[in-house]
């Protein structure tokens, strides 16, 4: 394979790894966020199209083997500062016949496996491709192998300040001559302040067998995030999949709540188990919540199969989405901690407590609809006709605005939407 991607890391030894975080995190909190970044990058690294390598530091072979999987080639990182081992790492990867290699570090969890491949690509017409990172240094260089002589690429690793500021502009200047290209500014995990916030996913179910395995699959690819799910007495294999999720009888509304009292993230995403998230959620949420005007966000209405209607529901759902700042809770609804704690979490209503939701938090700062499209299943309107789905809907709304008990407008939404009329 032609394209080669090392990841350079350390064995997350207690008390020897991540030492600037143990005054904030502890020993073995500081050993396990460096397990946690770690992990998460090489899940990142496994879908790129590269052969991987991981060179380490501490720990042996066996122990990388045994923590990391026995699918990845190993190397230890060897003697010298970071340049001299950046150095022999190209030099040992173009001799086998490489044609571009990239090395990353495990410190920057915003590069996921999409940037790496946008690396790859742009070697293909620039000689070196660097990734800088908001501390000054950079989380990513590579090289294609029209560079792999000793003295071109050598100039890249010579005279750095590796604990500086200015690694980043220093190596820019050494590769003077060469055709390079910048990748987007990325953030390291360098002290506790670096830490992205923790999402708390929460999922209600009932009966989710088919979806619920799916949609936690995407969920848990991303970094520092906790899933919680809480179902709702389901009679099918849904409680098997999270054999240690919670269990709540009160409705959507309960449950939701329930999994919030359970959090331990400052974000909250309120998920349907039919529901997939796009690629890199977790960046979207934190980058739209970091908007201090924004009160809530949720994600594009896409539906997963086609059918007739399908554009037209689409559509529909979005511009009241997006202009109408009146997103559906199969949108994914997401919000800081403290603004769910204000607003009292979801009222308790047995139906339409999503709708509720939203128009409570519209009154507290700006609802946004992001670009990026969560998908969900659109078994309701296959099942029963577009027409009809869609016209309930509407007189749900109609009827809450009316002031109708939501007992009775669940009886009538369940009727109608359940096989029972």
């Amino acid at each position: 394979m032609s394209h080669h991607l090392i990841i350079f890391t350390r064995f997350p030894e207690v008390g020897k790894t991540k030492t600037r975080m143990i005054p904030h995190l502890g020993a073995e909190g500081a050993a396990q966020l460096q397990r946690e970044m770690t992990e998460h990058t090489v899940r990142q690294a496994r879908k790129t199209d590269a052969r991987i390598e991981v060179r380490y530091t501490g720990g042996s072979i066996e122990k990388m083997r045994v923590w990391l999987g026995t699918d990845l080639n190993y190397a230890d990182q060897g003697e010298g500062d970071l340049g001299h081992r950046m150095q022999r790492a190209f030099d040992d990867h173009f001799s086998t016949g490489a044609e571009r290699v990239v090395i990353i570090g495990a410190d920057c969890p915003s590069n996921d496996w999409r940037n790496m491949q946008k690396a790859f690509e742009s070697l293909e017409q620039h000689d070196c491709v660097i990734g800088p990172a908001n501390d000054g240094g950079y989380y990513l260089i590579g090289l294609c192998r029209a560079w792999s002589s000793p003295t071109v690429p050598s100039q890249l690793f010579q005279n750095i300040d590796w604990g500086g500021k200015d690694v980043f502009q220093q190596t820019m200047k050494a590769a003077s001559g060469l055709k390079v290209e910048s990748l987007k500014l990325l953030h390291d995990v360098d002290t506790p302040n670096d830490i992205p916030p923790r999402i708390s996913v929460i999922i209600p179910t009932f009966n989710e067998e088919a979806n619920l395995g799916q949609a936690l699959e995407r969920v848990r690819d991303c970094f520092n995030i906790e899933t919680i799910v809480v179902d709702g007495g389901s009679t099918d294999g849904t409680p098997s999949i999270v054999p240690d999720g919670l269990t709540c009888l009160d409705g959507r509304a309960g449950q939701q709540n329930l999994g919030a009292k359970s959090a331990t993230g400052e974000l909250f995403l309120f998920l349907h188990a039919d529901t997939l998230l796009p690629e890199g959620w977790d960046w979207i949420v934190r980058t739209t919540l970091s908007d201090p005007t924004v009160a809530l966000g949720a994600f594009t209405f896409r539906v997963r199969e086609s059918f007739p209607g399908r554009k037209f529901i689409e559509k529909t759902a979005n511009w009241r989405s997006k202009s109408g700042s009146m997103p559906f809770g199969d949108q994914g609804l997401f919000l800081r901690k403290e603004s769910f704690d204000a607003a009292g979490g979801f009222p308790d209503l047995p139906i339409m407590e999503d709708y509720a939701f939203v128009r409570l938090m519209r009154r507290t700062g700006k609802v946004v609809t992001v670009p990026e499209a969560a998908i969900t299943s659109g078994r309701r309107w296959a099942d029963h006709g577009v027409f009809k789905v869609t016209l309930v809907n509407k007189l749900m709304i109609i009827g809450y605005h009316l002031g109708i008990q939501p007992h009775k407008l669940a009886i009538f939404y369940r009727g109608r939407t359940h096989g029972s009329a």
